[in-house]
């Protein structure tokens, strides 16, 4: 036999073990996806049997919602930073990766002067590997791993990265499609259940305070009348405000809030929705602080104005009268920031996240005020369809912060 083939041999015995450690890892990956119906589950688990393989530092799943590519699962340093990341469809290398289903790999990308989304991971992470996720011959996501180091990555990676997301594309599209139902028939019952029960109190105060106007007005004194009339039109601006969250709730339900994108004067709007707010609270202090020379921001104007409604309501409703709500208009990188601040009851840490589920109120806000429960979860949906993000968060003074964030009309969409 021949010095050469005895070097093939040699060669073809890390081959070999490779390929026995990527099958048992694929098959490893594809039980686990069988036995696991909750999508995000399955794509958490993908990634840790990922790390067990591949020299990454941190890694993601990203799946397509619309016009949206979101972050359903991360591992690493960033991961809490990165997961639920939104980026609108445009150019961008992730988006080129989905629309064209070629891997891209970047060896340096500090190098190839390209980004990454995540807050302070630009100077960390160095190589950076985009996988498309592919059913039926369209992307439907992506998986990305990354590493602090240089070329840390190679084309018997892209390969092995390639053969795992062939084979957890059907339990992805299986599972996203469970979880769409879920969602639909948990947003329908919602839907009905809101108009079974949050319409019936404010159209009976309006018909039965018309009733009594209309066979008893001649006798009734000045201020009778006039606190009638005035209880009939806080009804009716009840009534129209939960019609409007009804709309976005069964759009919801079949699937999306498409939201048309246009360029929109963010501070106008707020200044619009402060002095509407002003009027309809008379006893409470609206004040605004607003950066100068704010820049454009993209969205829907009806809906921006809606979701500030919502937010400025709620700070009007949990907080005493006197110390004033605050509205703070800031340019942030590549967004336009509102925050609204309030000195009310305040907010658990633990419940910072969930006041933006349907139906949920903390035990605070239930004692303080009535209400449907589905404002905050209408905000979620109007920003998120804008390519905006959401938050709520305690303030170390007391009271609350809720704030949300569009994207400037100027910016060009990240490279990775």
């Amino acid at each position: 036999m021949s010095h050469v083939d005895d070097q093939q041999r040699e060669a073809a015995i890390p081959h070999a073990l490779r390929s026995a450690r990527t099958a048992e890892l694929i098959l490893d990956i594809a039980t686990a996806a069988a036995g696991e119906l909750d999508l995000d589950q399955i794509l958490l688990e993908t990634l840790d049997r990922l790390r067990t393989a591949l020299p990454l530092t941190g890694g993601s799943i990203a799946l397509v919602e619309g016009d949206d590519l979101v972050i359903r699962a991360a591992i690493g340093p960033f991961s809490s930073a990165a997961l639920g990341q939104r980026l609108r469809r445009g150019p961008s290398r992730s988006w080129s990766v989905i629309e064209t289903l070629e891997p891209y790999l970047s060896g340096d990308l500090q190098a190839a002067g390209l980004h990454v989304q995540t807050a302070g991971a630009e100077d960390v992470i160095r190589s950076w590997l985009a996988v498309p996720i592919v059913r039926r011959g369209q992307g439907i996501g992506l998986v990305e791993i990354d590493s602090s180091q240089v070329s840390a990555f190679d084309n018997a990676d892209i390969e092995l990265l390639t053969t795992i997301v062939r084979a957890l594309a059907g339990p992805i599209e299986l599972a996203s499609r469970l979880a769409d139902e879920r969602r639909a028939n948990a947003l329908r019952e919602a839907f009905i259940g809101v108009i079974s029960h949050e319409l019936r109190t404010p159209i009976t105060t309006i018909y039965g305070l018309s009733k009594m106007l209309r066979q008893r007005i001649e006798s009734l004194t000045p201020e009778v009348r006039g606190q009638a009339i005035g209880d009939v039109e806080a009804e009716a601006d009840r009534l129209y405000r939960l019609v409007e969250d009804l709309l976005v709730l069964s759009r919801a339900e079949r699937g999306r809030v498409e939201i048309a994108s246009e360029p929109i004067l963010l501070d106008h709007v707020v200044r619009r929705a402060i002095d509407g707010e002003g009027a309809r609270w008379p006893t409470r202090q609206f004040l605004l602080e607003a950066d100068r020379q704010v820049p454009l921001v993209l969205g829907e104007e009806t809906y921006v104005e809606q979701v500030l409604r919502n937010l400025l309501t709620n700070a009007a409703k949990y907080s005493d009268v006197g110390p004033p709500v605050m509205v703070r208009v800031e340019r942030g990188v590549g967004e336009v920031v509102v925050r609204v601040l309030d000195e009310g009851i305040g907010i658990a840490p633990d419940d910072a996240e969930r006041v933006f589920e349907l139906f949920y109120r903390t035990s605070d806000a239930s004692r303080q005020a009535s209400g449907a429960g589905i404002g905050l979860f209408v905000c979620r949906q109007l920003v998120e369809a804008m390519g905006g993000r959401i938050w709520a968060r305690p303030r170390e003074e007391g009271g609350t912060e809720v704030g949300f964030a569009l994207p400037a009309h100027s910016e060009v969409e990240p490279d990775a």
